[in-house]
Formats: C-alpha cells, sequence, structure tokens
C-alpha cells in the first residue's frame, strides 16, 4: 500500500545533520532521505514548510484476504535497509511470513526477511518429531544443491567466431545483455545442441526474446 513515516519533532529538527554529497554536491535529508537540495538552507526550508515526510518506519501492506499488515523495517531484509523504497513498490507482491496478529485491530505484523522465509532454524514451523531423521534431510539438500549446480554449469561449447553480434554466452546472460539493447536486435550465441550449431536470441519488446 505505502511507506509508513514518523515525521520528525522539535528536538529531532534542532539536531538535524544534513549531509552533503561529495559527487554530486546537493545536499541530504536525514529524515525522509530526499537528496536534491543545492544548498544547505533547502534543507532547513524543507524543515521548516513541514513538508518533510519523516523517517520511514516500515512497510504497509494488504493480504490477499483484504487484511492489512506491516513489516518494520528491520524485517524487511536480512540486510541493513535505510530506505524502504529501494526494496519495495505501491503494487508491489511482496512474499512475507506473518509474525503477529493483532485481532483487536484487524492487522498482522509481517517479515520478509530471507532466512524468516527459508525457516531454517523452525521458529515458525510445528516443532520437528524427536525420531525425524535430519541427517538424511541434510544430505537429500545437499545433493538437490548438486544437481541444481551442474544443471548450471555451462552447456555450450564455445566458439572462436569473429562477428559484431557473437558472444559465448548462455541464454540466461543474453537475456541479462539484451536489456540493454533496442528492439530487433539480435545476439548470435553457441547452441547447446552442438558445435555444429548456433542459436540466435532475437529480442522482439522488453523481456520477451
Amino acid at each position: 500500500i505505502g511507506i509508513a513515516r514518523r515525521k520528525p519533532q522539535g528536538e529531532q529538527l534542532d539536531q538535524a545533520n544534513p549531509v552533503r554529497n561529495d559527487e554530486t554536491g546537493l545536499w541530504q535529508c536525514p529524515f525522509c532521505l530526499k537528496n536534491d537540495f543545492p544548498e544547505l538552507s533547502d534543507v532547513w526550508n524543507h524543515f521548516d514548510a513541514g513538508s518533510c515526510p519523516g523517517q520511514a518506519t516500515g512497510v504497509k501492506l494488504r493480504l490477499d484476504n483484504g487484511i492489512s499488515g506491516y513489516i518494520y523495517i528491520k524485517n524487511i531484509s536480512d540486510k541493513n535497509v535505510s530506505n524502504p523504497e529501494e526494496r519495495v513498490g505501491i503494487n508491489q507482491l511482496i512474499h512475507c511470513r506473518i509474525m503477529k496478529i493483532d485481532v483487536e485491530r484487524f492487522s498482522v505484523d509481517c517479515t520478509s526477511k530471507s532466512s524468516d522465509l527459508a525457516d531454517k532454524n523452525f521458529e515458525w514451523r510445528p516443532q520437528r518429531d524427536p525420531y525425524y531423521d535430519q541427517e538424511q534431510e541434510d544430505k537429500d539438500l545437499q545433493a538437490e544443491a548438486e544437481l541444481k549446480k551442474n544443471k548450471q554449469r555451462q552447456t555450450y561449447i564455445k566458439r572462436v567466431i569473429v562477428h559484431p553480434a557473437f558472444h559465448n554466452i548462455s541464454y540466461m546472460e543474453a537475456e541479462k545483455v539484451m536489456a540493454n539493447m533496442d528492439q530487433g536486435e539480435v545476439i548470435v550465441r553457441p547452441s547447446s545442441k552442438g558445435a555444429d550449431h548456433l542459436t540466435i536470441t532475437w529480442k522482439v519488446s522488453d523481456k520477451i526474446y
């Protein structure tokens, strides 16, 4: 739905310490992180006019069933997040886990941390049976990871071809390169069918190849 913020008050404003970006020469508000102020005085005018929305405290969201939810900024990611707008956007689908249900407010607190979603420490799922074979599960997971790793290994033979459109890359790598190319451009690359084949990846439109 949007980003929740807390507007700075009295003492916070008095003790504010705007930061200047040495590369751009512009000033940044220490609360809302707006960073396009030409002069230091513009930051103080930003405060005085009451136009600073304040520091981000979390993300407001709505579950599929219509119930309101909230992710505190510390629970957005395992990495430190200072500006949630760099991680999420309005109407963006977020995979999260419910941490707490507030029955009176009809809302939930959630987490979108990768560690919480994976729940490797079994903090969220029911406790394992005392006879559960954890050792066997670890072996199965390791075997699965090895299989996945082998599938991702290079499946084509590198070729020596002098042509501006030719690249010794896989399809996934070609997708990344073509993201910055114009519509209609092509990449010629090795084929997984063998040394006597070539594959052409053609950019029809953005994200369509």
